[in-house]
C-alpha cells in the first residue's frame, strides 16, 4: 500500500477547520482595525474644522461687517486650501448666502459632513451678524485610511500564509509522517515471525502515536501467542483426528441405516405436507364461505323465526276453517234430509260469524309477520341506500325474531326522543346489526332462563345518529373487551360460535357507514354498545 497517496489526509482536514476559522478572525480584526483608522482620522479632520473657527472666525466676522465681500471670498479661499476642508459656505444674519466655495454635497448630492459657528460683533458678542459652515473633505480622509488598509491586508496575507505553512508543517512532521510510517511498519509485519516484527516508530511512548504504538505491539504479541496455542494444538489434532475417523466410520454405518428411514419418513412428511396444503386451501375456502353464511346467518334467523310465528296462525286459521268445514257438511246433511230446523241455522250462523272472525284474525297476524319478513329481507338481500323510520325498522326486525325473543325473559326497551327517525341509510345493513346485537346478548350476557333489561336508545347529535345498546347482564373482561371485535374471536365456540357476528357489525360500521363503534363493560354489571353513524350517509360520503 502507497502511504503517500491518502486521499483524505488528517493534517489537511484539521488545516481544513483551522484556517478558516484563522481567515475570519484576521478579517474581522482587520476591518475593526480600519473602522479604528477611520474614526481617528475623522476625528482629526473635526479637530482641523474646529481649529479653523477659531482661527478665521474673527477675520470673517470682521470683513462681513464692513461688507467686503471680495476679502470674505478670499478668506473662504484660503480656508478650502487646508487639505481636511472640501468647502465652505457664509450666509448673513438674514440667510443670504454670500460666499460658497469648494464642494458642499457629494457625488449622490447629499451634504457632507460639516462644522457650522456663527459670527459676531466684535464689539458686541451678541450681535448675530452670520453663519459659516465648513464641510469636511471625505476623500482625504478615505485616501488617509487606504495606505493602512492596504499594509494590514498585507500583513494579514503574509501573516495568514506562514501560518497555513507553519501548521502543514508541524502537522505533517508530528502526525501525519508518523502515522504514515506506523501504517507501513503494520503493513509490513510478517506472520510467521511477528515477535521479531514489533513495531519502533515512535520515540515518545506517552503521547498519542506511543500509545497506538504501544496497543499494535501488544495486539502483536497476544496474536503470537495465539498462534503457539494453534500449533499446540494443531500436533495433538492429528491423533484426535484418527479417534474421531474411527468414530466417524462407525457413525457413517448408522447413518445409512438411519439414512432408508429418513427417506420412508420424508416421503411420508412430502405427503403429509401435500395433504396439509390442501387443507390449508380448503380451510381458507371454508372461512370464507363462513363469513359469507355468517353474514346470512341474520336474515337465516329471520326465516326460522317467521316460519316458527307464521305456523301458530296459519294452524289456528286450518283447525277454523276444518271445523267451519264440518259444520257446513253437518247443515248440509240436515238440509237434505229435511230435518233443518231454525235452531239449527242460528247456530250454524253463530258459529260461522266466531270461526270466520278467528280466521281473519290469525291470517291478519299472519300477514302482519309476512311484511315484517319481507320488507327486512328485502333490505338484506338489496343493500340499497334509502329513507326509512329507524325505530320502526327496528320494530320490525323484533318482529322477525319474536320466537327467540318469546324463549327469553329479558325484557327489552326502546328510547328516542321522537316517535318517528327518519335516517337516509343502509337499511338491511342495519337490520344485521341488530340481529346480530340482540342474539350475541341473549347468548353471551345472561344466563338461560334468567330476567333481563335491554335499553335501545336513539337520538342525534348534529349530522350524526348515535344509538346505544345497554344491557344489564354479565358483562365482559378487558381482554374480552380489547378482542371481541376480531374475527374469530368468541367465548361460545363450544356452542357452535363462529366469532364473527360483532367483527361483522364492526365492519358495516367502519367501512360501510362510515361511522364507529365502541364498547365498555364491567364484569357483573353490564355492556354498552355505542355507535355513531351519519344521519345520511350519500351526503356524508
Amino acid at each position: 500500500m502507497n502511504f503517500h497517496k491518502i486521499k483524505s489526509s488528517i493534517s489537511i482536514k484539521l488545516l481544513s477547520y483551522v484556517v478558516p476559522i484563522y481567515l475570519l478572525i484576521t478579517f474581522f480584526i482587520t476591518i475593526l482595525h480600519i473602522s479604528v483608522e477611520y474614526v481617528n482620522t475623522k476625528r482629526q479632520v473635526e479637530k482641523v474644522l474646529i481649529a479653523s473657527e477659531k482661527t478665521f472666525s474673527n477675520i470673517l466676522a470682521s470683513d462681513l461687517l464692513n461688507l467686503d465681500f471680495k476679502q470674505v471670498e478670499i478668506t473662504a479661499n484660503s480656508i478650502i486650501s487646508l487639505p481636511q476642508i472640501a468647502g465652505i459656505e457664509i450666509k448673513a444674519d438674514n440667510n443670504e448666502q454670500v460666499v460658497q466655495a469648494g464642494t458642499v454635497l457629494d457625488k449622490n448630492r447629499k451634504s457632507l459632513t460639516f462644522h457650522s459657528f456663527a459670527l459676531y460683533n466684535g464689539y458686541n458678542t451678541t450681535s448675530h451678524i452670520g453663519d459659516v459652515k465648513l464641510f469636511a473633505n471625505e476623500e482625504f480622509i478615505i485616501n488617509n485610511i487606504k495606505s493602512s488598509a492596504y499594509l494590514l491586508i498585507f500583513n494579514a496575507t503574509i501573516k495568514t500564509a506562514a501560518i497555513f505553512l507553519l501548521i502543514f508543517l508541524i502537522f505533517r512532521k508530528l502526525l501525519t509522517k508518523p502515522l504514515s510510517q506506523l501504517a507501513s511498519s503494520a503493513s509490513q509485519i510478517n506472520p510467521n515471525e511477528l515477535e521479531k516484527s514489533l513495531i519502533a516508530v515512535a520515540n515518545n511512548p506517552n503521547d498519542e502515536l506511543g500509545v497506538l504504538q504501544s496497543a499494535l505491539n501488544a495486539m502483536i504479541n497476544k496474536t503470537a501467542e495465539a498462534f503457539d496455542k494453534l500449533d499446540k494444538i494443531n500436533k495433538n489434532l492429528e491423533s484426535i483426528v484418527n479417534e474421531r475417523t474411527e468414530e466417524l466410520q462407525q457413525t457413517i454405518s448408522q447413518l445409512n441405516k438411519q439414512q432408508d428411514r429418513l427417506l420412508c419418513e420424508i416421503e411420508t412428511r412430502q405427503k403429509s405436507e401435500q395433504a396439509l396444503t390442501h387443507s390449508l386451501h380448503e380451510l381458507k375456502n371454508a372461512q370464507t364461505q363462513l363469513i359469507e353464511a355468517e353474514k346470512m346467518a341474520s336474515l337465516g334467523s329471520l326465516v326460522a323465526g317467521v316460519a316458527h310465528e307464521i305456523n301458530t296462525p296459519v294452524g289456528l286459521s286450518l283447525t277454523g276453517i276444518s271445523h267451519f268445514q264440518a259444520t257446513v257438511d253437518e247443515i248440509s246433511k240436515l238440509f237434505e234430509a229435511g230435518e233443518l230446523e231454525e235452531d239449527h241455522f242460528l247456530r250454524f250462523i253463530q258459529e260461522s260469524k266466531e270461526l270466520s272472525c278467528t280466521i281473519q284474525n290469525s291470517l291478519q297476524r299472519a300477514a302482519n309477520l309476512v311484511k315484517s319478513f319481507k320488507l327486512v329481507a328485502v333490505d338484506q338481500s338489496a343493500e340499497e341506500v334509502r329513507q326509512f323510520d329507524i325505530i320502526q325498522y327496528l320494530k320490525d326486525t323484533m318482529t322477525s325474531l319474536n320466537n327467540k325473543l318469546k324463549q327469553s325473559k329479558v325484557n327489552f326497551e326502546i328510547n328516542c326522543d321522537s316517535e318517528v327517525l327518519i335516517i337516509n341509510n343502509y337499511p338491511g345493513s342495519w337490520a344485521q346489526v341488530f340481529t346480530n346485537l340482540i342474539q350475541n346478548t341473549l347468548i353471551h350476557a345472561y344466563e338461560p332462563n334468567s330476567t333481563g333489561q335491554i335499553v335501545l336508545t336513539f337520538y342525534t347529535e348534529g349530522e350524526e345518529l348515535i344509538f346505544k345498546f345497554i344491557d344489564d347482564g354479565k358483562g365482559m373482561t378487558e381482554e374480552s373487551q380489547k378482542k371481541i371485535f376480531d374475527p374469530f374471536y368468541t367465548t361460545n365456540r363450544t356452542n357452535g360460535g363462529s366469532g364473527l357476528g360483532m367483527n361483522i357489525i364492526f365492519n358495516i360500521i367502519t367501512q360501510k357507514m362510515s361511522g364507529k363503534i365502541t364498547v365498555d363493560s364491567e364484569l357483573g354489571k353490564g355492556t354498552q354498545f355505542t355507535i355513531k353513524v351519519p344521519i345520511d350517509i350519500q351526503s356524508f360520503k
